[in-house]
């Protein structure tokens, strides 16, 4: 079995008495692209900063590469690479003088590929890092980041400002890192066009809790949204659970139903309906529907 190289165990953050996080569990094993899910505030970027130590939780523990997060140790944190939304790096320094800084505090560093990223994104050393656009100083954290080769990547909407050429660029950046033996992605990103094409797990957060934990595969299996013609009327009631979206006009009925089985599709034959149709869903359309208010839907599914 592979090594959980993130684990949150009962999770739980307060912040001036309003719960962000709400017993959270959750574990991404090595080799895995971790695409982590929730509208602006659902505590996405909180969790990040617990992970890394960088503030303390109100209850439960996290842990990176099988250590405390509260305790990471230097050699431990140097395996881990990190890219922020903003992507605040020193704004006085050129970004010679900031590259050379990084590689003596790194505790390896790869200089082909980094210097192949440098080309890739065109970056000047000579200029400050301040006069750089929004998208280069993002492609300069990444490439940072990815300098010190490592196992584990964490990026928090690594792709804000960047235009579509370059978010491209990126996205085959990670999954060429993420070929490589044993390298692991904890992907937050509201692009879910960007997620869907490199995850292969997803996470949703809704309320401050995980509301889907599963496959990205298996979360297109089990949220199926269907279009159901009858023959006459739509009847009242179809008595069939985790219905998170119904509308009816006419003799037409859509739904998206959550964890669909043989079950719920007997169900509804049994209704005789003249034709039952599945609709396509993206990624984004599955996360439009799991997170309307009181949805509870694949936490811990696989």
């Amino acid at each position: 079995m592979a090594q959980n190289v993130v684990e949150i165990v009962n999770l739980v953050k307060y912040y001036d008495g309003r719960c962000v996080l709400d017993g959270i569990d959750l574990k991404v094993p090595q080799g895995c692209i971790y695409g982590l899910l929730g509208r602006n505030g659902s505590g996405k970027t909180t969790i990040i900063r617990i992970l890394l130590g960088l503030e303390p939780p109100t209850r439960g523990g996290t842990f990176l590469l099988g250590a405390g997060s509260a305790g990471l140790s230097a050699k431990i944190k140097g395996r881990i690479g990190y890219v922020a939304e903003g992507h605040n790096l020193i704004q006085n320094y050129k970004v010679g003088r900031l590259v050379t800084l990084c590689k003596a505090l790194s505790h390896r560093w790869n200089d082909e590929f980094f210097n192949h990223l440098i080309e890739t994104f065109r970056l000047p050393l000579d200029r400050k890092v301040k006069q750089l656009s929004i998208g280069m100083r993002a492609q300069l954290n990444l490439a940072l980041a990815m300098a010190i080769d490592p196992e584990l990547l964490i990026l928090d909407d690594p792709t804000l400002g960047l235009d579509t050429v370059v978010r491209r660029q990126f996205l085959e950046l990670a999954i060429d890192v993420i070929q490589k033996q044993g390298r692991t992605i904890l992907f937050c990103s509201h692009i879910l066009s960007d997620v869907e094409r490199i995850a292969d797990r997803i996470g949703i957060l809704l309320a401050g809790k995980l509301v889907v934990d599963c496959p990205l595969e298996e979360l297109k299996k089990r949220v199926r949204k269907l279009q159901v013609i009858f023959p006459d009327s739509v009847p009242d009631n179809l008595y069939i659970t985790e219905i998170i979206n119904q509308q009816s006009q006419g003799r037409e009925m859509v739904i998206t139903v959550a964890n669909w089985n043989k079950q719920k599709q007997a169900i509804i034959e049994t209704f005789k309906p003249s034709s039952c149709t599945e609709l396509p869903m993206s990624l984004e359309d599955i996360f439009i529907e799991c997170t309307k208010p009181s949805v509870e839907l694949l936490a811990g599914q696989e």
